[in-house]
């Protein structure tokens, strides 16, 4: 995969601001501390950024179709443990297609996209997108249709990314990768970026290249911590 200081760094930027929302949300769902915290919606505008980098990071990626396959199942196993864990300890809100399980099903959906001219990526993903907006209103009594983002009346999820309308971002995504850094490199906006990584930007690069391990073991470690001060009960 060729590496970018900049994509890293953002994508660094990206994940710590995900690790202060999860604190937070994690302060407002097992304690008081936060009263004037709001989950819904709050954390958007960090998984739009998210996932449109996982988009670009295919671009990036260069790799034969089944590499992404393969990309995709192991995240897919991550998201499923994701799965079972927040189901063993709140079924009523467990995780059943999240940010992971979008990006793993994202990566192997995007293929073909991978092969196409820029605008392609960008028209659908912007369709995609606006169609979301439209199946959010629909509810259906299956369960089948939640990945496509069609719900079920009381659905709850404490992690909910479903295709239609995140796709689309990582789509748009893919299309400004080809973009920024066409046949892998940067183009002239870009180029005016150095090829050595600034120290500063150092430590964010190092989260930037470690993203999934990070966020696998985040709210845990955060969870264990609220416990260890008393402030989280998961029994």
């Amino acid at each position: 995969m060729t590496r970018f200081f900049e994509v890293d760094a953002l994508r660094g930027i990206a994940l710590l601001a995900m690790i202060i929302y999860h604190i937070f949300f994690c302060l407002w769902f097992f304690t008081n501390m936060v009263p004037w915290f709001n989950p819904n919606g709050t954390g958007a505008p960090i998984a739009v950024t998210f996932v449109g980098l996982a988009g670009l990071s295919l671009v990036l990626a260069k790799k034969e179709p089944k590499q992404y396959l393969k990309r995709g199942l192991l995240i897919l196993a991550c998201a499923t443990i994701v799965s079972i864990v927040t189901w063993i300890f709140y079924p009523q809100g467990c995780v059943i297609f999240g940010v992971l399980h979008l990006i793993a099903f994202g990566t192997v959906l995007a293929i073909p996209f991978l092969k196409l001219k820029w605008f392609f990526s960008i028209s659908t993903g912007i369709i995609i997108s606006l169609l979301g907006f439209v199946l959010s209103d629909i509810h259906l009594n299956t369960s089948l249709l939640i990945p496509l983002g069609i719900i079920p009346y009381g659905f709850m999820s404490i992690d909910y990314e479903p295709l239609f309308p995140w796709f689309g971002v990582m789509l748009i995504g893919l299309a400004i990768g080809k973009l920024l850094y066409p046949d892998g490199k940067r183009n002239t906006l870009m180029d005016k970026f150095p090829d050595d990584t600034p120290k500063i930007a150092k430590p964010l690069c190092f989260i930037g290249r470690h993203t999934l391990i990070i966020y696998l073991i985040h709210i845990p470690v955060i969870i264990a911590i609220l416990m260890a001060f008393g402030l989280a009960v998961l029994w």
